[in-house]
């Protein structure tokens, strides 16, 4: 699938390592929250000795704390979320965790002390704060990246995740979209394709 090389290019927002300590943007609070989570995922993620299964229990554990996993599995089906049983809602739900988490997981074993640095943050609505950093390798250019977070009114959330201005979420939502299309309307062939994909990324 196209949406594969967004993955392989997104996976280095995972690699993170420093952050710039001035919060100047209209969210300091949404600042703060990425900073953390990038500490976060350094200090859990990059220990010595973890096993690969160790490793994606970690960032599984990471995932379900700091993402909005349902409303990314709603927005990613799109109209078809409504059109599906609650049977075929759930399972979609955790063959996407399941997918992000074999994805990003073994990445953390290539990582090699690229700065992560926070540096705006900027309201795009009543619920949703774009929060704007650099990622900026040894060698080679910085890579642009902003994160969409929303608040429940007790803790941030992910969203979203835009590399270089292209969106993870809108990206998969249009592949997901002609996978569906293409099976006749029903997500079940989408199911089958994310089956067949975890199950060869588990060999």
């Amino acid at each position: 699938m196209a949406w594969m090389n967004i993955i392989r290019l997104s996976a280095l927002i995972f690699l993170l390592w420093t952050v710039k300590p001035a919060m100047t943007g209209e969210s300091p609070e949404a600042e703060k929250f990425i900073e953390i989570f990038g500490n976060k995922a350094i200090q859990s993620l990059t220990e010595d000795g973890l096993t690969n299964q160790d490793r994606m229990d970690r960032f599984r554990k990471l995932y379900k704390e700091d993402f909005a996993t349902e409303a990314i599995a709603r927005f990613v089906l799109g109209p078809y979320w409504k059109k599906s049983s609650e049977e075929d809602q759930s399972k979609f739900a955790q063959l996407l965790e399941d997918y992000v988490v074999f994805s990003y997981a073994p990445k953390w074993k290539n990582y090699s002390g690229e700065t992560f640095a926070v540096y705006d943050s900027i309201s795009e609505s009543t619920k949703i704060i774009l929060v704007r950093s650099d990622v900026t390798p040894k060698k080679g250019e910085v890579i642009k990246l902003d994160w969409r977070v929303g608040s429940d009114g007790a803790n941030f959330r992910i969203y979203d995740i835009t590399v270089e201005g292209v969106s993870m979420i809108i990206t998969q939502r249009s592949e997901f979209m002609s996978v569906i299309k293409n099976g006749g309307g029903t997500i079940s062939p989408l199911i089958n394709a994310l089956e067949a994909k975890l199950e060869e990324l588990n060999k």
